[in-house]
């Protein structure tokens, strides 16, 4: 009867297949953390400042911004977009300019062929490949980064058949180069929070109605008097600005069709943003943040399978008189 028989993932030591509990043990995997309230903005908070929003507005999306803060962040990504133009344009035009020049490389490279096979008598073979060659050494000159370091252009041809036939693809001069591209930039400025497109002009100012002295909260319902807490599901009217409850606006405005003698449309309705309270248990709330890692070599974690070390004490620390 022949020896165990081993796995087929089993390796030298220390190249094994790590368990489950072993790849749990060194952080690999889905790491889930509970977020508390701290880490939930209130309803009020400007989404880039994480603060009280000064001079508020909200975004078709229902994000809401201080005024000074949002346009600040859209005045640079008019600046950047500004930048990324100018850089694609340039890219464009010099690989405008090395195509003509490659014409013209080669069409004069055609010109000589021709001439060598109508007055030297020179084969088709040879005239083609010293087309070829002209064409490479042009390119080598254009580009000296991509020169092999031979000078005369038929040297040039001949490393070229000659390094075909190597298979040393650590050689520099056998590497491919990754061709830069700019990719033509976006040009239009986008919210922060979601992403979507957001121009200055679709940003909505907000009027709160501020709770009396001598109460609690900062802000509440303009029809019922009820304050905001940030368990409340809000809304924003984009033609006055005001903020209600959803319920509010539910049962006293929407049937109505107006409000403070202007027409209100589903369309003119934002659900605003509002921050966390901490319990999972409410609609939308997002308590929980998730984080994927992968163990990869060289983490410093590899010696902690314990095949680097003794084995452990069964009988715990024995002390000797």
């Amino acid at each position: 009867m022949g020896g165990q028989r081993h796995s087929k993932n089993a390796g030298v030591m220390g190249s094994e297949c790590l368990t489950y509990a072993e790849r749990k043990a060194l952080g690999f995997g889905t790491v889930k953390e509970r977020l508390g309230k701290d880490s939930l903005g209130n309803y009020d908070d400007c989404c880039l400042t994480l603060m009280e929003a000064k001079d508020p507005v909200i975004t078709p999306d229902g994000h809401l911004y201080s005024k000074e803060a949002i346009l600040e962040n859209l005045l640079a990504q008019k600046k950047a977009i500004k930048r990324n133009l100018q850089a694609y344009e340039t890219a464009q035009q010099q690989e405008q300019q090395k195509e003509l020049e490659k014409k013209a490389i080669e069409r004069e490279a055609a010109l000589i062929s021709f001439d060598r096979r109508n007055h030297l008598g020179v084969s088709e073979g040879v005239a083609a490949r010293l087309e070829a060659a002209i064409v490479k050494e042009a390119e080598a000159l254009r580009n000296p980064k991509e020169s092999s370091g031979a000078k005369s252009v038929m040297a040039i041809k001949e490393n070229e058949d000659r390094a075909k036939d190597l298979k040393a693809f650590w050689m520099p001069s056998l590497t491919p180069e990754a061709e830069v591209k700019v990719e033509k930039p976006d040009t239009d400025t986008r919210c922060p929070s979601s992403g979507n497109k957001l121009r200055m002009k679709d940003l909505v100012p907000v009027r709160w109605t501020l709770v009396p002295e001598g109460e609690s909260g900062k802000h509440m319902d303009p029809i019922t008097k009820e304050t905001f807490t940030n368990s409340s599901k809000l809304v924003v009217l984009t033609t006055t600005g005001d903020v209600f409850l959803k319920e509010t606006y539910d049962k006293c405005i929407k049937p109505e069709g107006s409000y403070a003698g202007k027409k209100v449309r589903d369309k003119d309705v934002i659900e605003l943003k509002t921050g966390g309270t901490g319990f999972a248990a409410r609609d939308g709330e997002r308590v929980e943040t998730k984080k994927y890692f992968m163990l990869g070599p060289g983490n410093g974690l590899r010696d902690l399978r314990g095949q680097h070390q003794g084995p452990r004490s069964l009988g715990g620390l024995v002390f000797m008189n």
